[in-house]
């Protein structure tokens, strides 16, 4: 028998089994028919079960419906089967959640393929590796810069590219987090600058690699540090050859004009009879003699140039100590003090917090910090109220940053650009070697050191320390 509601359903067959019960009592209270008797029994056993199999139906779609969820199966349909209009209504329901999902899983896959499409389409190597060093996923620049097809497991890079390995099984994300790495890739070496951070997911541990080929960058900035330093270097070298050379060349001249004038003497009277008059050599001895002096002047200035060069790559390694910045600006205001106060300069030295402290080397500091201030003392001389401050305070990273600034006439735009290559100068009698030593200390402490100015307003020059 069909029904066609279940709510129906469910009351004809609760009546049928009330029926068939009242006519089982009967049987037994009022009549001696064993089989009829046990044929109801039955009757109604099989009635029990069938009511409970049919309430039942009711569960599937639940039970369909929970299980789609658990085992991320979108692909069940839930359609009305005649069981009246609360089961119609409930089936909606079911197919409307199932198709949320559904769009919520294409739209994730979508995302997923475009950013799978992205990392695979960027030119920086990328690889994922879980706790265990299995592989999550690396693109295809890696591939190409790592020289493979295919990799499951950081060890397979061992043989060849063990220092790469090393710094991404020891990398501290707190202390370092890159690092320039060497590899040798079909007889050339290669440069990768790698990058490493650690992300946890659902208490899954993994790390993000980064690999750059940074080679071609490197060779054009060491060619343009080469033209820079070689223009430099012609630019010093011919201001003192050329009065060397033109000086040279007039006394040659005025010597070969003398042995001119006295063969031709000679030849109008004896040989051991030479006699010219005191006043004939006097005049052109003194400017042979000045020409001489003003060679042997620039020869030394070129003498000391070359030395200011050498200078350059005999910077010892730091000594790192913790400093108290207050000790250390305490030191350079008594070193500068009395040449400020004659110069008419207003100094001042300021830090926050009070307790500020740096790692450093105390006299490779102190050396940079007064290249600093000399250059500013410079830079204020003809400003009727020089001032000069010195702060150190922490940025907005916690890390220590000391400024120098002057108000003296500042420095243009393309001098800034040139400024810290070495022997450039924009002072008359500079030496272009401060500033060079400047940045060459900041870069052994792993710190950088940088200017902005403002002409004819301000200037300033930024250490920043790790």
């Amino acid at each position: 028998m069909v029904f066609k509601l279940f709510r129906t359903g469910v009351i004809i067959r609760v009546l049928l089994l009330t029926f068939t019960i009242l006519a089982l009592n009967y049987l037994i209270l009022e009549t001696n028919y064993y089989i009829s008797t046990f044929s109801l029994g039955v009757i109604i056993t099989l009635q029990i079960a069938f009511l409970i199999r049919y309430s039942e139906r009711t569960n599937v779609a639940y039970s369909k419906f929970l299980d789609s969820i658990e085992y991320d199966d979108f692909s069940q349909t839930y359609t009305s089967k005649g069981l009246g209009r609360s089961f119609d209504e409930l089936n909606e329901q079911f197919s409307t959640v199932i198709q949320k999902f559904q769009e919520v899983r294409a739209e994730k896959e979508a995302q997923y393929h475009y950013l799978k499409t992205i990392v695979q389409h960027v030119d920086i190597g990328l690889l994922i590796l879980d706790q265990k060093d299995h592989i999550q996923l690396i693109n295809n620049a890696a591939k190409k810069l790592l020289g493979i097809r295919n990799l499951n497991n950081l060890r397979q890079l061992r043989e060849e590219h063990q220092p790469l390995v090393n710094f991404i099984q020891t990398f501290n994300e707190a202390n370092k987090s890159r690092e320039l790495v060497k590899l040798k890739m079909d007889e050339e070496i290669a440069q990768l600058m790698v990058r490493a951070t650690a992300i946890t997911l659902r208490s899954d541990y993994y790390r993000i690699i980064s690999l750059q080929d940074i080679q071609s960058e490197l060779d054009d900035k060491e060619m343009e540090a080469w033209q820079n330093l070689i223009r430099v270097l012609t630019h010093e070298i011919i201001n003192s050859v050329t009065p060397i050379a033109s000086l040279s060349t007039t006394v040659h001249e005025d010597l070969e004009h003398y042995k001119v004038e006295i063969e031709a003497h000679n030849e109008d009277g004896p040989a051991d009879q030479v006699m010219l008059p005191a006043h004939y050599f006097t005049e052109s001895l003194e400017d042979i003699h000045q020409a001489i002096r003003t060679i042997q002047r620039r020869s030394e200035g070129l003498i000391r140039f070359v030395q200011d060069f050498r200078n350059l790559t005999k910077i010892p390694l730091p000594d790192l100590q913790t400093l108290s910045v207050k000790e250390l600006f305490a030191t350079i205001n008594t070193l500068l003090k009395e040449d400020m106060k004659k110069q008419n300069i207003q100094f001042e030295c300021t830090f926050e917090p009070d307790n500020l402290q740096l790692i450093a080397d105390p006299h490779l500091l102190e050396q940079v910090l007064i290249n600093l201030l000399k250059n500013a003392t410079h830079a204020v001389e003809d400003e009727e109220e020089k001032q000069i401050t010195m702060r150190a305070e922490r940025d907005n990273t916690g890390k220590v940053v000391i400024k120098v600034r002057d108000n003296g006439m500042g420095i243009s735009e393309e001098a800034q650009k040139k400024i810290f290559i070495p022997l450039f100068t924009t002072k008359k009698n500079g030496s272009g070697i401060g500033l060079s030593l400047s940045r060459q200390v900041m870069r052994l402490h792993g710190g950088s050191i940088n200017v902005q100015s403002i002409p004819q307003t301000e200037t300033i020059f930024t250490l920043r320390f790790p």
